[in-house]
């Protein structure tokens, strides 16, 4: 009778260490893939502040001066 309580205490324990482990798996997957999306965003930014720079200094170099 003792053995079979410990038996499946321990098949429990083992249990809740695989969902934590799969959790854990979960998570850093999840954030994996956000820190990939964020850094992705702030590179498209980044592209889009320097064409509008860009963009901006051809204009100031294709305007005329008034003669």
């Amino acid at each position: 009778m003792t053995y079979d309580v410990l038996a499946i205490g321990a098949i429990g324990g083992l249990a809740a260490l695989v969902g934590l482990i799969v959790l854990a798996a979960i998570s850093l997957g999840v954030y994996a893939i956000t820190r990939r999306a964020v850094t992705v965003h702030e590179a498209s930014q980044e592209r889009r502040r320097t064409l509008k720079t860009c963009q901006a200094i051809n204009a100031l170099g294709t305007t005329q001066p008034d003669r």
